[in-house]
Formats: structure tokens, C-alpha cells, sequence
């Protein structure tokens, strides 16, 4: 091909691109703004949950979401059926409220006084209170309340330092002298009753048909004590299953029918939320009144609690008298 021929083409080329860029970059400058838009509507921003707030304590909020958290568990506690939503329901709402400002300024107070618990103190309390459910309920219960262990946690937590508020108020002031317990004795002598006991052992199992075996075993004269170290997952399996002298009331209601039982009888398995229970009944004794060196103990225990609750109260209206507090009574 000659050159001109070669030149000739080549600036035909050169037109053609040139031509091309005239008429497509406009067009990619005027569709541009478009595909953008397709591209951010395809992906929209995350919408933020608004958070709604049924009242502010000293500018700390407290949430719906955890007022009715709160309320929740309450619900669970005194069963759906006990807190219909009735006026009865809005009352109990209104206290619920009211106590989570009180807590939320007792908590604020002892911040102010740089009063803490350790996360070892925290987790000691923590596995003092496990201690009390039979092996592997804990978690159950927790279900069964509607918290995590994180939310315990922090609730023992704030428990303690509450504790350890209303201490320091305390401190050096909690004096129960002996002429103190006599004087409320000589007013109260008759409230005074060691109400029935007794002395029961348990094996508590998971299934109730393991539950059923053990019972059958135990009839045919397998030793109580030795099963319940085998077999039983309650916190009192190494003692034999040893729960010691208890009053009627003191324990759960489903525990009730043991003190229909006669002495050396076992029962049929009873369920619980830890479990499958199995009892015998070792001692019973009737109830009888107390003379003031049974009650001296009990009474002084009465009298700490009082001055303890006394100075609870005046400490929650002296920090209420200054704390600025809006509710928001439409989001009740």
C-alpha cells in the first residue's frame, strides 16, 4: 500500500475515532449521573432504629427497650395471667418506672463516691449464687427469667455497690443493742412461732424416667444417701442429698407436698425447673413458740434490715429532691 494510500486511511481512522469520542462522551457524561443513582439505590443507607426513651435521670436515659425488658421479666415472674392490661397493669408499670429511677440515681450516686466492685468480686458472687441451683439449671432458669448471663452479671454487680452505698450512709450508725431486742419481743412476742419443719433429703435428676428407676430402687431398698451421690445433680448431692430443716414456704412452691409425707416416706418424683426431685423425709417437727433466746438472733436480723431499709429511703428522696428527672408518661 503506498503512503498516501496508508496516510489516507489512517486519517479516515483518526475521523472515525474522533467522531466516536464526540458523540459517546457526551452521551457517558449525560448517563453517568444516572448509573450512579442506580448504583446508590441499589444499596441503601442502613435506616437508624430510633431510640425511644421513657425518661432521663440526670441526662442518663432510660430506654423502652429496656423498660419493657424490665417489664418482661416481671411479667414472667408473676405470670401472664396475674398482669393483665388493665389499670392494674399500668400501676405496675408506673412502680417498675419509678424503681428504675431510683436505682438509676443510687447507681449515679455511688459513681460520684467512686464506690466499684472488681470483676473477681462480681464472679465470686456470681458463683456463690450458681452454688445454689442443682448442676447445669442455671442456664435454664436464666431462660427462664428472660436474661443472659451478661445481664445477671450486671445485675449482681449493681446490687453490690447499692449494698455498698447504703453501707458507708451506715456506717457506725447500725447499732441493735440487747435492750432493743428485748423491747421489740415484748411487742411482737406473738409473731414469734418456729413455724413446722423438716428434715429432707433429695436426688434430683434430669429425666423423669431415670427419676421413676431411682424411686423404684430406693423402694426395693437401695441406700438413699448413696444414690444421691451418685446420681443426683443438686448442689447438696455430696452430703447424701442432705437439705437440712426448712419451714414450710421457704422453699419452692412444688416442694409443698412434702410435708404430707411421713416420716421415711419417699415420693413420687415431683418436676421443677431444675429438674426431677425425688424426697424422703427424715424429721418432722411441730410448731411451737419462740422464747427470746430462739428469737434473739431473728429479731436483731429485723431491726438491721429496718435501719438498712430506713436509711434506704431517706438516701433515694435526699438524691430525688435534687435530681433533674423527666418521664415520658405517653410511653408507658
Amino acid at each position: 500500500m503506498s503512503y498516501e494510500l496508508r496516510a489516507g486511511s489512517e486519517r479516515q481512522e483518526a475521523r472515525s475515532k474522533k467522531n466516536f469520542a464526540f458523540y459517546i462522551l457526551p452521551l457517558v457524561s449525560y448517563l453517568l449521573p444516572f448509573f450512579i443513582t442506580c448504583q446508590k439505590t441499589s444499596e441503601p443507607p442502613p435506616v437508624k432504629k430510633e431510640v425511644k426513651v421513657v425518661a432521663i435521670v440526670n441526662g442518663e436515659k432510660i430506654t423502652a427497650d429496656e423498660f419493657e425488658r424490665e417489664f418482661s421479666v416481671l411479667r414472667k415472674k408473676d405470670g401472664p395471667d396475674e398482669i393483665a392490661e388493665t389499670e392494674q397493669a399500668q400501676t405496675l408499670r408506673k412502680n417498675l418506672l419509678n424503681q428504675l429511677i431510683e436505682k438509676k440515681l443510687l447507681l449515679q450516686e455511688a459513681k460520684k463516691l467512686n464506690i466499684s466492685a472488681t470483676d473477681a468480686e462480681l464472679e465470686e458472687a456470681m458463683r456463690q449464687a450458681e452454688a445454689d441451683y442443682p448442676q447445669d439449671t442455671m442456664k435454664e432458669a436464666m431462660r427462664n427469667e428472660g436474661i443472659t448471663r451478661g445481664e445477671w452479671k450486671t445485675k449482681i454487680g449493681e446490687n453490690i455497690l447499692v449494698e455498698r452505698l447504703v453501707a458507708q450512709r451506715l456506717k457506725g450508725k447500725v447499732n441493735v443493742s440487747d435492750n432493743d431486742i428485748d423491747l421489740y419481743f415484748k411487742k411482737k412476742f406473738k409473731d414469734f412461732v418456729m413455724p413446722r419443719q423438716v428434715r429432707v433429703f433429695q436426688i434430683v435428676v434430669k429425666s423423669e424416667e431415670e427419676a421413676i428407676n431411682i424411686r423404684s430402687n430406693l423402694i426395693r431398698g437401695w441406700d438413699f444417701g448413696d444414690i444421691a451421690r451418685e446420681k443426683s445433680i443438686g448442689p447438696e448431692a455430696e452430703r447424701g442429698g442432705d437439705l437440712g430443716f426448712f419451714s414450710e414456704g421457704e422453699m419452692p412452691q412444688e416442694f409443698d407436698m412434702i410435708f404430707k409425707l411421713k416420716a421415711g416416706e419417699i415420693s413420687h418424683p415431683v418436676k421443677t425447673p431444675y429438674g426431677y426431685h425425688i424426697f424422703k423425709l427424715i424429721e418432722k417437727r411441730e410448731a411451737k413458740k419462740m422464747g427470746i433466746s430462739e428469737a434473739r438472733k431473728k429479731i436483731r436480723r429485723i431491726l438491721i434490715k429496718d435501719k438498712y431499709d430506713d436509711a434506704l429511703n431517706t438516701l433515694i428522696t435526699s438524691l430525688k429532691s435534687s435530681a433533674s428527672i423527666e418521664i415520658k408518661e405517653t410511653l408507658l
